[in-house]
């Protein structure tokens, strides 16, 4: 296990996404099967550093008062990065019988980036990798490859990009107001009264689905392909519920916040006739009571 104590498990993905394309077949399949295996084995064997690993940090930039942090490991990011490696497994066994690599490289990058928005030890380097998401998520839906799916790219990459400028001008505001501290840790609404904390937290309830920017969910993720809808469903909002945990552990309003997206997709299931759509409205219930 100490091959991989230095390893950073997002990137065994991101960079073992490129070498998919040079396989064809069984030896295709495989590769997919083992890139989150290693991921998996790469998360199991990271020695607990709350502050971030030493050999994974930048120097600080000419206005911030820490180092970048590319990976933050402690109890709960282990256990997000352990369910992330698993469910990557399960979803490439479901798609063993897609012939294209398109979905097969879009979808590693795209849990890639879900590990390391998990593992970030920083406001920086969580946008680079939440944004990294929002752009590889885009391409799994795209590649069905019909004229529903591209419109629903379309929309969907454009509620995200307006996510991830609402997450940029909150990271903006929070680290002038910190007096350049790009920390990643729990925000405090007593303490941190300023728009930079209410922007990152609108930026976080997009990308969980809260109403009302929920409609992107359920319109995007039945026009993927059937394994790809699958893939969507496991990171996008579940990465958001980590962020929330993370940085938002313990506002009561996320409480009543939940109990409505709980109420939202139970009554627009029941109003619903497509079973994947029904399918996707579940997904914003059952966020909700995450």
């Amino acid at each position: 296990m100490k091959l991989f104590a230095d390893c950073h498990p997002a990137l065994i993905l991101i960079f073992g996404a490129l070498l998919v394309p040079l396989f064809r077949g069984h030896w295709r399949n495989a590769l997919t099967i083992a890139l989150p295996v290693l991921a998996f084995l790469c998360v199991a064997a990271l020695p607990e550093a709350t502050d971030g690993l030493p050999g994974w940090k930048a120097d600080p930039l000419p206005w911030s008062a820490e180092p970048l942090s590319f990976l933050r490991v402690d109890k709960l990011a282990k256990a997000f990065g352990y369910i992330f490696c698993l469910n990557a497994v399960a979803a490439f066994v479901f798609a063993f019988y897609v012939k294209k690599s398109t979905q097969h490289v879009a979808a590693l990058v795209y849990i890639g980036s879900g590990l390391g928005a998990v593992f970030a030890g920083d406001l920086l380097t969580l946008y680079a990798f939440w944004e990294m998401m929002a752009v590889s998520s885009t391409f799994v839906i795209l590649a069905r490859g019909t004229d529903a799916a591209k419109g629903a790219a379309f929309r969907y990459v454009m509620i995200h990009i307006l996510g991830g400028l609402f997450l940029l001008a909150g990271i903006v505001l929070t680290i002038h107001a910190n007096g350049g501290s790009i920390a990643f840790e729990h925000f405090d609404f007593v303490k941190d009264r300023h728009a930079g904390t209410w922007l990152i937290l609108i930026g976080f309830l997009v990308n969980a689905a809260a109403p009302p920017l929920s409609a992107w969910l359920s319109d995007a993720y039945p026009e993927a392909s059937v394994t790809g809808g699958l893939i969507l469903s496991a990171y996008t909002t579940k990465t958001a519920v980590y962020t929330l945990l993370r940085g938002f552990d313990g506002w009561e309003p996320l409480v009543w916040i939940g109990c409505l997206m709980t109420m939202y997709g139970i009554v627009y299931a029941l109003l619903e006739n497509d079973m994947r759509r029904i399918l996707a409205y579940s997904i914003i219930n059952q966020v909700g009571f995450m």
